[in-house]
């Protein structure tokens, strides 16, 4: 079912009429999907039509009273008849398990008595052929005719392994090891007459016993059932091998105990106090305190745009923590501006290579003064021929996209920055490795940081400063893919703040100055890509904050968006710029003078009035689902010199 038949179907469209569309088409999921899906819907709607249309401005009301028409009371009676409903449909689903599992036990128990009574023919069968066997070898020797006699069986023990005596029954009670898994010593005396009636109407009729041997359909019955059970034993082996699966991850008591040592250790007068009178910590602890697996406000992270901290907190609340103020970043110079909307507007692809020519130093570059112009003339002139190629439009690898695309988008904006340098390919992530060091013993191995797309990291010899992280896809989904839901809103901002934390362990944690820096994320898929910002804008909290999702056109009629993209990149070029002098500086104009007489004596005293950013939690160990196999030698015990059965050589 097409999502779109919903919007094509109505005239007037709300949030109530969407669910029991849905309802209706018999493709309704929770609440927190269908939520997803209408707003997604929304949000494309939106994007392709303008806010000023009769449509976009449908869209954008619906948009602005999503929030408060999720919580009416409409809605709330619609989602208890849901869970009603679907508590009804499991505990008739329960009852026909319920009624499965009695006939399946009936089978058993019928298929069993089956095994029994084949078990016995099969028996009789062997006695027959061993006595018609006897039989023609004494008329073959003596000449005269076929006549039966009732022969004694010897069973040889020693010889035979095979066999084996059951000690719990009588000594003239022999049994055969059974793969139908009853023993034949459990025989009872009814079972024994059976056997003997048929072994007497099988000798006083020498016809049916002819037969009987020469069509053995009971033992091609018997083989087929014996393979059948052979196989089904097979399945159920396979289904008891180990098998390791990659649990949730859940919070163990140590991480448990972790999160309390650092709300611990935080001190009230030092939170971050909202008009309302709440203390954001201690609503992030109350929150992680009813979570039962990983979050990033066990690290006392927020994030706004997080669907637990957007039902927790209310909307003048979230505006508040939003526009509380940010680092200052520079804006973008009017030369900038101004070149770029020379761009703006253009569909022809030969009028966009004219300008960039036109636009050209020639012999009057200035690196400095002119590199972001020269680096917007790059990935502009990159773009048009990958356009022109049609490659872009292609199915492409995600190594493809960031040769082809993000090289030059993201990576060339920064190369006038000569202090640090983008790093690409796995690197893994200093401050988090240091994170997860601090307790490390000497008899320990040092452990790795978090592994990312591309890290933004000082360049030398010295101490490697971190000032952002990324993350990098094949294929772009949507907001509420997998991969975005888990990179956005665990570990890219969990690797920010370490990041954060690191460089404000480098400014001696300058109350100041560490309001003033921040740490940056880019996660790009395909051709989509968002920026992320991490700061400490008051307290103890770690506030992450999202920008609008971009995309890099791969048609001329879209090419507009990559000059909002362009721009995006320089303006947080500027924050990383800003937090690079920050840090190098302390913040503080370089001093005429400085005492030198104690240095290098003894480290500087701990100041106690400092209040430190706590360090994220650590990472839950992954819990593996293992099953033990029932341990089964399937060959004899070895008899090889050594071994406890082997027996002496002497």
């Amino acid at each position: 079912m097409n999502r779109d038949d919903f919007w094509e179907s109505t005239n007037d469209p709300s949030l109530e009429k969407f669910l029991d569309f849905r309802f209706q088409k018999g493709v309704l999921k929770d609440k927190k999907s269908e939520y997803q899906h209408y707003k997604s819907e929304l949000d494309t709607i939106k994007r392709y039509y303008s806010e000023t249309s009769e449509i976009g401005k449908k869209a954008t009301k619906l948009i602005n009273s999503f929030k408060l028409d999720k919580k009416s009371q409409l809605l709330i009676s619609f989602w208890d008849l849901q869970t009603k409903r679907q508590t009804i449909h499991m505990e008739s689903k329960i009852l026909e398990e319920k009624a499965q599992l009695q006939q399946t036990r009936q089978i058993l128990d019928a298929t069993k008595d089956i095994r029994k009574q084949d078990r016995l023919l099969r028996e009789t069968t062997a006695n027959l052929i061993e006595k018609d066997l006897l039989d023609e070898s004494y008329v073959k020797n003596s000449g005269q005719k076929r006549y039966y006699e009732p022969q004694e069986t010897i069973l040889d023990f020693e010889n035979d392994p095979f066999l084996y005596k059951d000690e719990k029954h009588e000594s003239s009670n022999y049994s055969v090891p059974s793969e139908s898994g009853f023993d034949d010593a459990s025989w009872g005396s009814s079972d024994r007459t059976l056997v003997n009636t048929i072994s007497q109407k099988s000798e006083n009729d020498e016809d049916s016993e002819t037969s009987d041997l020469g069509t053995p359909d009971h033992e091609v019955n018997y083989i087929w059932q014996e393979a059948i059970d052979d196989q089904e034993e097979v399945k159920e082996e396979s289904n008891d091998v180990k098998t390791n699966k990659t649990g949730p991850l859940r919070l163990s008591k140590a991480n448990r105990r972790e999160i309390d040592t650092a709300y611990n250790l935080m001190d009230k007068q030092y939170m971050w106090k909202l008009s309302s009178g709440k203390f954001v910590e201690e609503e992030l602890y109350k929150l992680g305190q009813g979570l039962e697996f990983e979050h990033a406000v066990h690290s006392f992270i927020l994030d706004i745009e997080d669907e637990l901290i957007v039902e927790h907190f209310t909307e003048t609340e979230l505006r508040e923590i939003d526009n509380t103020s940010i680092p200052e970043v520079p804006e973008l110079s009017n030369e900038i501006d101004g070149f770029l909307n020379k761009f703006l507007g253009k569909t022809n692809l030969n009028e966009i290579r004219q300008i960039i020519k036109e636009s050209s130093f020639g012999n009057d570059y200035d690196h400095e003064k002119h590199h972001d112009l020269d680096y917007i003339c790059l990935a502009l002139h990159s773009l048009v021929r990958e356009i022109q190629n049609g490659s872009i439009k292609g199915t492409n690898l995600e190594n493809w996209y960031n040769c082809h695309v993000w090289s030059v988008v993201f990576d060339q904006a920064f190369g006038d920055i000569r202090a640090i340098a983008v790093v690409r390919g796995e690197s893994t992530s200093i401050s988090t490795a240091t994170r997860k060091n601090k307790k490390r013993r000497s008899e320990e191995r040092r452990k790795i940081g978090h592994r990312g797309d591309w890290i933004l990291r000082a360049v030398g010899n010295g101490k490697k400063d971190e000032f952002g992280a990324g993350e990098a896809g094949k294929d772009w989904v949507d907001e509420y893919g997998t991969k975005y839901i888990r990179e956005t809103g665990l570990k890219l901002p969990k690797t920010l703040k370490d990041m954060l934390v690191n460089l404000m362990e480098r400014i001696k944690w300058n109350e100041e100055v560490r309001r003033q820096i921040q740490t940056i994320g880019i996660i790009h898929a395909g051709l989509t890509m968002t920026i992320v910002y991490a700061d400490n804008p008051k307290g103890y909290i770690c506030r992450f904050q999202r920008c609008d999702l971009m995309e890099v056109p791969d048609t001329i009629e879209k090419f507009d968006s990559v000059l909002t993209i362009l721009a995006s990149v320089l303006n947080a070029k500027s924050a990383v710029q800003e937090t690079v002098k920050m840090v190098q500086t302390g913040g503080q104009a370089t001093k005429s003078t400085k005492s030198f007489k104690s240095v290098g004596i003894r480290k500087r005293p701990r100041d106690e009035s400092q209040h430190k950013l706590s360090a994220c939690m650590s990472t839950p160990k992954k819990v593996k689902l293992c099953k033990v196999n029932n341990i089964r030698r399937p060959y004899p015990a070895s008899p090889c010199p050594g071994s406890p059965n082997a027996k002496p050589l002497i």
